[in-house]
């Protein structure tokens, strides 16, 4: 009996081996790189900030994952193997910092002397194709296919008025707001632009437009005025972009890839998709120790708990308190992390999930540093929670600022009145009907409710005060619920520098004592769930819907609560979206 067993360990041991040596030659393959590679960007559908893991990256609409994007791209450049970068633009959908910040990838690639070659399918098609250009652009050479279309038609922002349409159909808005630019609440409120929302998208857009005309100018080598001529004169056929020396050539894409990979007379240089080339090897888990930099992801829309709210659309992306406000306490609690990196891609939201977030912010930024990479979106309710921070960087076309409060609720009756729909209450309390959906604001009830969100608005005055070492006084002066791009934020103190997620972390790592070549590990923050857990949750549905990249169709969320007749009670949010 006793042998018997002894040969069955014997024969399990030897499977055991022999599997983990199959393992271990199977993922060295597939991470093997030949000398004079090619490493291969492709850019399709949402930019995330993070891709999905495991098993879970086989569900889901095409994507292109910012952190497997910068990670490749950033090891490529210091692998002696990989010779040049080949970067695919199709049809991404982006946030303008995330422009910039691939932008800047690229030239930190070609600084190293290595190649870098871009092939654009459109940058555009029907509608503003600013972004997928100038990601492209900042590679040394551009092509585009013959068909292909440059549509650097200029940007905008389009400000949506359903006050008409309220009155038709009989929803009467009961709405305060705080700060002279906090215009969320507009669309239900007015008709047409206030003096002081037209003068915030003026600057805003103004800005904007600078920015795409200096990137566009300084990565084509031309000047700024013909830039402007060239907006003026778009949208460009694929020919007039090459005379016009927006792109170097026009030829299909095989004939890109056929010319590329034979790139300085090197015959069929082998290619390494960004996100198997980024990808872990499935032992780098047994490899953790040492000092680590923790990053923590604030993606969405700002929620309390996890069954949505008003701002939430269907498989939109939301930060909790429960997932980020426990990723803070995790890794303030964990002695191997000695700094941290809040990377915020949010619009705002719910202020009491805004300040259970900001409170533990606050108290890890007291046990070690904790640095803010503002993304597309850090406004209102984003920028809330960013506030405690050691130091804020922010990309040139961040969105930030919104330092305001709004709030509210709709009153619906009228409307079901006008379908023979009556209501009756019986009710005790004063104040029992004010968030009621079938009741207007009694006066008192509007100067009660517009107290309480004044002193919400002190209380985001005192919290950025605080944060930023500035006077109220001085905060006041720059909030008001104004919005501001993050080069103008960088001039008025909001942020301390302008830089990429990757200047971020260097900061973190100096603030945290480590050598800037110190390696250090990095662990991402809240963990995702897994496949099983999904499917145990009950979330099946998540798994088909494409993630949300950046700011998630504010304007639709708005209306869907105006819609469901659940009111914006005490929000901090920022629903500009520029056409760009």
């Amino acid at each position: 009996m006793i042998k018997r067993f002894l040969k069955w360990i014997l024969r399990t041991t030897l499977m055991l081996v022999l599997l983990f040596a199959v393992l271990a030659i199977s993922d060295h393959m597939s991470h093997r790189v030949e000398p004079g590679s090619i490493l291969l960007v492709t850019l399709d559908g949402p930019v995330v900030e993070r891709g999905r893991t495991g098993l879970m990256s086989l569900f889901g609409a095409q994507e292109t994952p910012l952190n497997s994007l910068r990670s490749a791209i950033n090891r490529a450049a210091k692998d002696t193997r990989i010779a040049g970068l080949e970067i695919k633009v199709y049809d991404p959908e982006m946030e303008f910092s995330q422009a910039q910040e691939i932008s800047g990838l690229i030239k930190s690639f070609r600084s190293r002397g290595k190649f870098t070659s871009a092939y654009i399918e459109s940058a555009g098609e029907g509608g503003p194709g600013n972004l997928p250009f100038l990601s492209a652009a900042a590679a040394e050479e551009v092509s585009i296919m013959p068909q292909g279309e440059l549509n650097l038609v200029g940007i905008g922002v389009r400000e949506l008025f359903a006050r008409g349409t309220l009155d038709w159909v009989g929803i009467t808005p009961n709405f305060a707001s705080i700060g002279k630019y906090k215009s969320a609440a507009n669309m239900f409120t007015n008709k047409d632009f206030t003096p002081a929302q037209k003068e915030e998208d003026e600057a805003l857009i103004g800005n904007l437009f600078d920015q795409v005309v200096s990137l566009a100018a300084i990565e084509r080598g031309i000047s700024a005025d013909t830039v402007k001529s060239l907006i003026d004169q778009a949208p460009l056929t694929a020919q007039t972009g090459l005379k016009a020396h927006l792109v170097d050539r026009v030829e299909y894409e095989d004939q890109f890839d056929d010319r590329v990979k034979n790139h300085g007379g090197i015959k069929d240089r082998a290619v390494v998709d960004y996100e198997n080339y980024a990808r872990p090897t499935i032992f780098s888990s047994f490899k953790r120790g040492g000092d680590q930099i923790a990053i923590i992801y604030g993606n969405g829309t700002i929620e309390r708990g996890d069954d949505g709210g008003p701002f939430s659309a269907p498989g939109s992306a939301a930060m909790t308190p429960d997932s980020v406000g426990k990723a803070f306490k995790d890794a303030r609690e964990d002695d191997a992390v000695r700094a941290v990196v809040f990377r915020v891609n949010s619009p705002g939201g719910s202020v009491i999930a805004s300040e259970l977030i900001r409170r533990e912010v606050e108290l890890t930024a007291k046990e070690k540093p904790v640095v803010v990479s503002m993304s597309g979106y850090a406004a209102s309710g984003g920028y809330w929670v960013s506030a405690p921070a050691t130091k804020i960087f922010a990309e040139p076309g961040t969105i930030t600022g919104s330092i305001g409060v709004l709030g509210g609720k709709f009153n619906i009756s009228p409307a079901a009145s006008k379908i023979y729909v009556n209501t009756g209450a019986v009710t005790r309390g004063a104040n029992v009907e004010m968030f009621d959906e079938w009741t207007d604001f009694t006066p008192a009830q509007a100067r009660l409710f517009e107290d309480q969100i004044g002193d919400t608005y002190h209380d985001f005055l005192k919290i950025v005060s605080k944060g930023r070492h500035m006077n109220v006084e001085d905060v006041d002066a720059v909030a008001q619920g104004r919005v501001w791009t993050g080069q103008q934020a960088a001039g008025i103190k909001l942020v301390d520098s302008l830089g990429s997620f990757d200047d971020a972390l260097a900061a973190a790592k100096k603030m945290a004592m480590m050598e800037p070549t110190e390696p250090a590990g990095i662990i991402e923050l809240p963990e995702q769930p897994g496949l099983l857990q999904t499917l145990l949750s009950g979330r099946m549905s998540t798994l088909f819907e494409r993630p949300a990249a950046g700011l998630a169709e504010p304007i639709e969320q708005i209306i869907r609560a105006a819609l469901t007749g659940r009111g914006l009670y005490s929000a901090a949010y920022c629903p500009i979206v520029p056409m760009i």
